[in-house]
């Protein structure tokens, strides 16, 4: 009796989390250019993340790995479109995966989180994309460009949120992972 207590109280808990409803996660950490050699990027976020695929550069973000990411994200999705898919970039990888969520509209996948960090040239946010951070950083190297959403988006939910860093170090606020780390694993 006290082992069905305890199954009934654990299960009971899941559900009111709501993970027990929640889908399969994919989740994709995209640092920026010359990752590799300047800076950590998201390294240390993806330590606090195992789960996450992290991608390095030694320039530019390779548009093989945007393509791939793309690719894995909609086989994904298509296999069960309960999947809940977020991207987080910074800087060059801020840009790319403004690109990827673009394509992913296009191809009819939602996006579950979108973390833009302290990215330059941004793609317009789509409907696909139920919610998104802008994370802007306060130091005289930050690029501070808004996010926006494309044409006739009315349901993505946005935020901005101010890091004091600079742009390289933004990759490593406590702040920023905090809130990445909690938007991946809300519903």
């Amino acid at each position: 009796m006290k082992l069905l207590r305890v199954i009934f109280l654990i299960a009971f808990s899941i559900a009111i989390s709501g993970n027990a409803l929640a889908g399969p996660r994919k989740v994709y950490l995209v640092n920026g250019l010359f990752s590799m050699v300047f800076g950590y990027g998201l390294s240390n976020l993806s330590k606090k993340m195992p789960y996450a695929r992290h991608f390095k550069f030694a320039g530019s973000v390779a548009q093989s790995t945007i393509n791939g990411i793309i690719s894995d994200a909609t086989r994904a999705y298509n296999a069960d479109n309960s999947t809940r898919i977020s991207l987080i970039g910074i800087s060059q990888g801020a840009n790319a995966i403004t690109k990827i969520a673009a394509a992913l509209h296009r191809k009819g996948v939602r996006v579950h989180y979108l973390g833009v960090i302290e990215g330059g040239r941004l793609s317009p946010i789509h409907d696909n994309v139920a919610k998104a951070d802008n994370f802007i950083c306060s130091k005289g190297d930050c690029a501070r460009k808004p996010i926006r959403l494309a044409s006739g988006n009315t349901t993505t939910r946005t935020n901005t949120i101010n890091l004091n860093s600079g742009h390289i170090a933004s990759g490593d606020h406590p702040k920023m992972h905090r809130r990445v780390i909690a938007q991946v694993n809300s519903n």
